[in-house]
């Protein structure tokens, strides 16, 4: 009995056609792998050249936000970007995967993040990170033409010092050899930075099974990561796709897990992080 309605509820989701469910992307995405993204994003960052953002002041801010998945719209999506591009403070926005939640919605996507002129006062940069909902249904494609590159580099320069921002692709579940040789050579320079903060979309330290077998990474590569974050003095690491926030800290290094920025959601919240001499962070829900 318990086979048969496996079995009527898989050819139920099979039958569905509309753009919100396609079994068929889900379990078999055309996206590439870790290792060929990864080689095309660092192809496109050697095309694109370093990613500079300039502030007046030793003290800044970054916005940030996870799993957006847009289906039509997104009020909260609006709602970060107002409150982002009104804030003379701050200096970048960020994107920790999962803007999509169909098929075919990054370029709405990229469109609602774009500034109006008429509304916000200021234009401050986007740098997203490609998250598993962004791969399913072939949509690495997309979120290249939109976004670019997902393994990359980005430093925000103040008068007086150079901060790093370190955006990994983990959408596929796991970082890859290409990408952790990457970012080993990225941290090779953390005595030039006063912090390195670093983004990557599946959550190190999870909690829970929410997100069933892609909600964590390989053990291996968790203990890797682990250690060379810790032993490079990272600042912070900000991390989503578990859809409620975790705060914790191993070996010196704070681990955020973002909330959710879903319409509908009850605990939606974006972050916003103030860098300065310290770090400090809070996390934004009545808007």
């Amino acid at each position: 009995m318990v086979k048969k309605i496996v079995l009527m509820a898989a050819v139920a989701l099979l039958a569905a056609s509309c753009d919100k469910l396609d079994l068929a992307g889900l379990l078999m995405p055309a996206s590439a792998d870790v290792e060929s993204r990864v080689k095309e994003s660092l192809a496109l960052n050697d095309e694109s050249g370093p990613r500079v953002v300039s502030v007046t002041s030793d003290s800044y801010r970054v916005y940030a936000c996870a799993d957006v998945h847009w289906l039509d719209g997104s009020r909260h999506l609006a709602a970060f970007v107002d409150s982002l591009r009104s804030d003379s403070l701050a200096a970048v926005g960020l994107l920790i995967g999962d803007l999509a939640g169909r098929r075919g919605a990054m370029p709405a996507v990229a469109a609602a993040l774009r500034r109006d002129p008429a509304v916000h006062p200021y234009a401050q940069p986007l740098a997203a990170v490609v998250g598993n909902h962004d791969l399913y249904f072939g949509q690495w494609e997309d979120f290249k033409e939109c976004f670019g590159s997902s393994t990359y580099a980005l430093t925000v320069v103040t008068p007086n010092h150079r901060d790093l921002f370190l955006m990994l692709d983990s959408g596929g579940g796991c970082h890859g050899r290409t990408q952790m040789d990457w970012l080993r050579g990225q941290l090779a320079h953390r005595a030039e930075y006063r912090h390195v903060v670093v983004c990557t979309h599946v959550n190190l330290l999870r909690t829970d099974l929410s997100q069933f077998v892609s909600g964590n990474l390989p053990l291996e590569e968790t203990y890797e990561l682990l250690d060379l974050l810790a032993a490079n003095g990272v600042s912070l690491c900000l991390q989503g796709h578990d859809h409620h926030r975790d705060v914790s800290r191993y070996d010196g290094v704070e681990h955020l897990t973002l909330d959710c920025l879903e319409d509908g959601a009850s605990n939606a919240s974006f972050l916003v992080v103030d860098l300065a001499e310290r770090v400090n962070w809070r996390f934004i829900c009545n808007f």
